[in-house]
């Protein structure tokens, strides 16, 4: 081909052929991407087809449940995939010495949005008039190039890669039981390990630790323990918790705010297992920009309000006598 037939083919590339085709390389799916652009499914395939058109080669074979990208189509994304990132970083710098109210998207596992974000995100909005938070609240791994997340608070570590930087959210993090106060009302903390036999336990089945772990580690001998609530959430661990329904063991930089306002105690005291599970993590060419540096300062800012995940205070509570929950959670 002629050197300016090429330039003319090329040019017939368009911004939304290329969209179309990265929408689709990452679903593996012409469906799955037409609902991404809020476009149809024909139309992302006559796109991806006027792609290969003018290329001249095929980037997706058909495949019975969705299309697998060919060996161009994966050269193809590699180099999109980079150009849309530079792209994205540029606007956002031009944005960064504008008047323009910014957006700024944070990924973040459900139970710390619902714990720690929600609640201090008024005072933010308030403080910041010119930052537009998005939060996008899913357990899936962060996809900084694809999803356009700027920030990302993962339950887990995050995959490795050179262009993330990731880091726990709290050095001294650990697993600790909880309860309300009223289930141990009547007992002197902390109680003895071997006393979990007393209780039902509720258990956070998508957590990355268990009960098994801590009883192994601290009540060995323990075999008589009975099981409560079978939960997938840990913000409905400790609301079942808090409602008098059991012990959880959970993360103490969930527990924080529950043990400071007095609606759990640490019946066990500062019995943990160190367990790194909160992550904070933002791509290395977006946290130079100075609406991603205000987020960050702001999150951080929690967990440096006070030494509460270490200390763990107003964890006791002492009385004489014992007083169960009308039979719910307590045994004996």
């Amino acid at each position: 081909m002629k050197s300016v037939q090429r330039y003319i083919a090329l040019r017939k590339a368009s911004i939304k052929s290329l969209q179309a085709f990265e929408a689709a390389y990452m679903h593996k799916s012409f469906a799955e991407a037409a609902k991404e652009l809020s476009i149809t499914a024909s139309a992302v395939s006559h796109s991806i087809q006027a792609l290969e058109e003018v290329l001249g080669t095929l980037l997706f074979e058909r495949v019975k449940r969705g299309v697998m990208p060919t060996e161009a189509g994966a050269r193809l994304y590699a180099v999109i995939r980079r150009s849309f990132s530079d792209i994205d970083e540029e606007m956002r710098a031009i944005l960064d010495r504008s008047d323009k109210p910014q957006v700024v998207t944070i990924q973040c596992a459900p139970s710390f949005a619902a714990i720690w974000i929600m609640p201090r995100l008024p005072e933010f909005l308030l403080s910041h008039p010119g930052i537009d938070l998005r939060l996008w609240a899913v357990h899936a791994p962060p996809d900084f190039a694809g999803s356009g997340a700027d920030i990302a608070i993962t339950y887990g570590r995050p995959q490795a890669s050179a262009g993330i930087r990731a880091a726990p959210i709290a050095a001294d993090e650990r697993y600790v039981p909880v309860c309300s106060p009223g289930l141990v009302e009547g007992h002197k903390l902390p109680l003895d390990p071997r006393q979990i036999e007393d209780f039902y336990l509720i258990q956070n089945d998508v957590s990355l630790t268990s009960w098994d772990e801590w009883i192994n580690h601290y009540a060995p001998g323990c075999t008589n323990v009975v099981r409560g609530l079978r939960l997938d959430r840990a913000f409905m661990t400790l609301s079942a918790a808090e409602n008098g329904l059991g012990m959880c063991v959970e993360s103490t930089v969930l527990v924080r705010d529950y043990l400071q306002q007095g609606r759990l105690v640490l019946p066990f005291g500062d019995r943990g297992l160190p367990f790194k599970a909160h992550y904070l993590a933002v791509p290395k060419n977006k946290e130079n920009l100075q609406t991603v540096q205000t987020v960050l300062q702001w999150i951080n800012s929690w967990m440096s309000e006070d030494k509460a995940t270490g200390t763990l205070s107003g964890s006791r509570i002492e009385a004489s006598g014992k007083v169960g929950m009308s039979g719910v959670a307590t045994r004996g």
